[in-house]
């Protein structure tokens, strides 16, 4: 019997370079030197019910989040950014959840934060988003990962084997 272990999202915020410090220094509610208003940032904070912060300094450093909702979101230097469901329940459910916290909480946040920076191009500006989804199975059969793309209406596009 499989069990899914953990689902996750990616996105890529269009930026050359993300400014972590700036995203630290926000979500620690540090006043902005930039003209941005303090009563929308703490209202863009609070609504990302926020239970820790921690700031990493490796090979890519990042900033993790969790939520008290359970998501745990990480901001890669590159512009990478990861949410994970950590306590999963049904996979359409988590789904829902990922993408209403990443489009409702997080975006707002990092958008307005970064909004009096040089703007997102018009061909961006006006791309359907399409989030990468990742389940990750444990002890799962072919027919497992069959069952849970055709939940979905897709099918396996490939497959790669490990040897044991």
């Amino acid at each position: 019997m499989s069990k899914m272990n953990h689902i996750y999202v990616g996105g890529w915020f269009q930026r050359t370079m993300l400014h972590l410090s700036e995203i630290y220094d926000f979500l620690q509610g540090v006043r902005s030197p930039l003209k941005l208003s303090e009563e929308r940032m703490k209202a863009l904070r609070n609504a990302m019910d926020v239970a820790s912060v921690r700031m990493e300094v490796a090979r890519l450093d990042r900033i993790e989040i969790r939520s008290n909702s359970g998501i745990l979101v990480k901001i890669y230097e590159d512009g990478l950014v990861v949410l994970q469901k950590e306590n999963t329940s049904t996979l359409a459910d988590d789904i829902a959840s990922l993408t209403s916290y990443y489009e409702k909480k997080l975006s707002p946040a990092l958008s307005y934060l970064f909004s009096l920076g040089a703007p997102i191009p018009k061909e961006l500006a006006n791309i359907k988003t399409i989030y990468p989804y990742f389940v990750v199975l444990d002890k799962a059969s072919g027919k497992d990962v069959d069952a849970v793309l055709k939940g979905f209406g897709e099918k396996k596009y490939l497959e790669v084997k490990k040897r044991t």
